[in-house]
C-alpha cells in the first residue's frame, strides 16, 4: 500500500484513537511553554525551507528494518509520550504498548546506527531502536503546517527544530568527525531501545525514550540536542525566526598587529559560528569558531597579522540561520 493511502488510513484512525487516548494523559491538556530558542547546548541549524514531513518517511536506504515479529518491551510499557500544540492542547498520546499495535504490522519499529559528536567535542556512535517522528506526526493527524517541533523531557531538557532541519536528509557517518565516505541515511527516532558509545545493533537495551536523530555533515554537533526521557511533543504552526548575527570584539577597524578579534554573539551556548578569512561566505563545513561549551580554550580568537574580511554564519536548532555578517579589519603600524 502506498504512502498516500497509508496517510488517509493514520488520519481516519487517529480520529477515533486519539480520543480514548486523550483520556489517558492525566485528565487534562498538557501545560506548555516555549522558552528561549533552541536547546541548552546545541549544533549549527539549516534553513526551515518547505521540508514536508513525509519526506522523512523510513524506506529505502534505511537501516534495520526489523522483522513484523517484534514485540514491545514491558520496561517502557507504562511511559506515555504526549503530542501537543502550542497552546497546551494534547492532540494524541501514546505508550510505547499502545504505539506498537498501531502501525501497521512489520512497518512500525525500526533500528538505526547514528553518529554524532558532542559539545566537548567527542565522536560518539549510538544505536537505536524505535519509531519514526514521522509516522508519530502522522499517527497524530498533523499535517505540513507544523513549523517547528519541540522535543521535551521529563526532568524539562528540550531541543527545538524547524520543520526543515528535522526533515531534512540525515546520515550515519562511519568516520564522523573525519569525511562523509560510507554514509548511510537515518531518519529522526523515539527510540526505546539504546544504548551510546556502540554502532552495534547487538548492544541495543531498554531505557527511557530518546529522542535522536542523524546528522546532515560528518561534523555537526548533533548529541546536544539529544532528549533522554521524552515525555512531550509539542508542535507550532508560527515560524520560529532567524538566528541574530555575530558580533565582534573589538569593533571592526584598525587593530594592532597581531591583534585578536573575538566573535560574539547573545546566544553562545545555543549556536555554532562558521567563519572564513578568504572572503568567500562561510558554511557549515567552513571553520568552527566555538568546537566546545566546555574546553574555553579550543575557541580560539583570530588573529589579524593582515588586513582581513572576517565573514561569519551563525546556525542552531530551532531557528533558521543568520544572515552572513562581514568584518574587516586592518593592522596598524
Amino acid at each position: 500500500m502506498g504512502f498516500l493511502v497509508w496517510r488517509r488510513v493514520f488520519s481516519i484512525i487517529a480520529l477515533l484513537f486519539a480520543v480514548s487516548l486523550v483520556c489517558g494523559c492525566g485528565g487534562g491538556a498538557a501545560t506548555v511553554v516555549q522558552g528561549e530558542p533552541g536547546v541548552a547546548d546545541s549544533g549549527d541549524g539549516a534553513d526551515s525551507g518547505g521540508a514536508d514531513i513525509g519526506a522523512a518517511d523510513p524506506g529505502g536506504g534505511a537501516q534495520g528494518v526489523l522483522s513484523p515479529d517484534s514485540t514491545p518491551r514491558a520496561y517502557n510499557d507504562d511511559w506515555q509520550i504526549r503530542v501537543a500544540n502550542a497552546a497546551g492542547e494534547v492532540l494524541f498520546c501514546f505508550t510505547e504498548a499502545e504505539l506498537d499495535g498501531f502501525f501497521p504490522e512489520g512497518e512500525g519499529l525500526f533500528s538505526q546506527v547514528y553518529s554524532t559528536i558532542n559539545n566537548w567535542p567527542t565522536e560518539r556512535f549510538y544505536v537505536a531502536e524505535g519509531y519514526s517522528v514521522t509516522g508519530l506526526l502522522h499517527a497524530a493527524g498533523l499535517d505540513d503546517s507544523v513549523m517547528s517541533i519541540t522535543f521535551r523531557a521529563e526532568d524539562g531538557y528540550e531541543a527545538t527544530f524547524t520543520r526543515g532541519q528535522l526533515f531534512s536528509e540525515q546520515y550515519y557517518f562511519p568516520r564522523v568527525g573525519e569525511d562523509g565516505g560510507g554514509a548511510e541515511p537515518v531518519f529522526p527516532m523515539i527510540a526505546y531501545r539504546w544504548r551510546e558509545g556502540t554502532g552495534d545493533l547487538a548492544d541495543l537495551r531498554d531505557d527511557k525514550p530518546i529522542f535522536i536523530f542523524g546528522q546532515r555533515d560528518p561534523f555537526e554537533h548533533s548529541n546536544p540536542a539529544f532528549v533522554v526521557g521524552v515525555t512531550e511533543i509539542v508542535v507550532d504552526d508560527a515560524p520560529r525566526g532567524t538566528w541574530q548575527e555575530a558580533g565582534t570584539f573589538p569593533s571592526p577597524g584598525p587593530i594592532e598587529m597581531g591583534g585578536a578579534v573575538k566573535l560574539q554573539h547573545n546566544y553562545f551556548g545555543l549556536v555554532k559560528l562558521f567563519y572564513t578569512l578568504d572572503g568567500s561566505d562561510p558554511t557549515p563545513l567552513s571553520a568552527l569558531y566555538n568546537p566546545s561549551t566546555y574546553q574555553l580554550e579550543l575557541n580560539r580568537p583570530i588573529v589579524v597579522t593582515e588586513p582581513v574580511t572576517i565573514k561569519v554564519l551563525v546556525t542552531g536548532y530551532g531557528m533558521d540561520d543568520s544572515e552572513v555578517a562581514s568584518f574587516e579589519f586592518w593592522p596598524e603600524g
